[in-house]
């Protein structure tokens, strides 16, 4: 079975869509080593290039807040070297690049006997040992432990993207790693008056995503960037004031973890309305990082549900719904003791059962339904879950998407809406009274 491109980790492809500042921001850019945008720019391009692109960054473009600020590709154009020809020889191998030519060839010298292997010949015998390399890599048994009726990965295996042959233990390391960093339950109960709240952590994380969405950033980044919030504001009692210093200093830190290509902490700074400083900002990250004493790689959720989108099968429509369910989860302060694994297993059967219910009729057994969406000796081998341990989830899940008509955050809601998106959040079956009718259905 071939690896479904929607569910691999996206590449960068996208490009900023800002670069401009006024006067005084680009001094300040001059001297701060962390805004790497202009200087990654110039590091690739010309002196004719850098003159023309000066000039067009002193304009003075004005920038409203969250509006122009981008997470910028440098270029598009493949580094691809020029094709190459391998010469053998008696003893070595003389590796000649070849040239196109432009102008007409002098006429043609005397022939000359070399009593050596021509082009042609060594060209031959090069792509004979390439294709027997080659078949006896495919001659090679696909070695595995998984029993094969619940085998999904000896179709990818030539395939390097998708590492099917250790895929089962990288999920396996990731569920004890993820055992290993718990949140607790409604951590930021009980506290004291003036410290943050579930609603302070809520209007956080919707600004967040914004400034995620203009950055162009991630979808992991912003994944690894509430499980930073998360873990680090059940350790440390902070003020409501500090949040947006703690979510910014966290972003940065996760763009540094996931990105190719980081936003500068100028443009942090800037779309926070300079409610912080620069030096705020690297003192926040240096305490970030000592308080989760440098354990940053617990698994995310979105890791989980491209996974079990491939295993399942899943369509695009599917992946995409399962994608705004996960990413509504993190506005509710209900979910973030809930384990990645098990909120991506309730997402990616939910997404799946929402778009099937509208082909359910009176007489559709309920129970062939969910063994079909969820068959249970091989999802549990594969997730280990069984859909009775996802039944709290995903009614957990539902009531959270039925009240996303009347919610005040919406940013999720806005991303998911458009056409990129498949328009996903407008979709039927993300309306309130269609999911109430599935998830009583369901639970019957």
């Amino acid at each position: 079975m071939n690896q479904h491109s929607a569910f691999l980790r996206p590449h960068h492809g996208k490009t900023n869509n800002s670069l401009s500042s006024n006067s005084s921001s680009s001094t300040s850019n001059d001297t701060d080593e962390n805004s790497t945008i202009k200087n990654l720019i110039y590091k690739h391009i010309t002196k004719g290039q850098q003159s023309t692109m000066t000039t067009t960054l002193n304009k003075g473009t004005m920038r409203g807040i969250l509006g122009e600020v981008g997470n910028m590709t440098l270029s598009n154009k493949p580094m691809i070297s020029k094709p190459k020809i391998i010469q053998q020889q008696s003893s070595f191998a003389t590796i000649i690049e070849s040239k196109s030519v432009v102008s007409v060839p002098p006429p043609a010298p005397p022939p000359v006997v070399i009593p050596s292997i021509t082009t042609t010949t060594a060209t031959t015998v090069v792509d004979e040992e390439v294709e027997e390399i080659i078949s006896d890599y495919e001659d090679d048994e696909y070695v595995s432990d998984v029993p094969a009726e619940f085998d999904c990965d000896s179709g990818d295996r030539h395939n390097i993207i998708t590492a099917s042959e250790y895929v089962g233990e990288i999920c396996k390391y990731w569920r004890e790693l993820e055992e290993r960093t718990p949140i607790r339950q409604n951590f930021l109960l009980n506290r004291r008056e003036g410290t943050a709240s579930p609603q302070n952590r809520a209007v956080l994380i919707d600004w967040l995503y914004q400034v995620h969405d203009r950055f162009k950033l991630l979808s992991d980044t912003f994944h690894m960037t509430v499980n930073f919030i998360d873990r680090y504001l059940q350790l440390v009692d902070v003020s409501k004031h500090d949040l947006q210093l703690i979510g910014s200093a966290a972003l940065l830190l996760a763009c540094k973890y996931e990105e190719m290509t980081i936003p500068g902490m100028n443009d942090f700074v800037y779309v926070s309305d300079n409610a912080y400083s620069k030096e705020d900002m690297k003192e926040m990250e240096r305490r970030i990082i000592s308080t989760l004493s440098y354990d940053l790689g617990r698994p995310l959720s979105i890791n989980y549900l491209r996974r079990y989108s491939k295993i399942i099968q899943a369509t695009d429509l599917e992946h995409t719904l399962g994608k705004y369910l996960l990413d509504l989860t993190f506005i509710d302060h209900s979910f973030s003791h809930l384990l990645p694994s098990y909120v991506a297993a309730c997402a990616s059967f939910l997404s799946r059962y929402l778009l099937a219910y509208k082909r359910v009729t009176p007489s559709t057994s309920m129970s062939l339904l969910v063994e079909h969406l969820w068959p249970a000796k091989f999802m549990l081998y594969h997730t280990g879950y069984t859909y009775e341990q996802l039944r709290q989830g995903i009614e957990q899940l539902g009531q959270l998407l039925i009240g996303q008509e009347t919610a005040k955050l919406k940013s999720v809601h806005k991303k998911f809406s458009q056409s990129n998106m498949f328009s996903i959040a407008q979709h039927n079956c993300c309306k309130s009274a269609f999911v109430q009718i599935a998830l009583t259905r369901l639970t019957k």
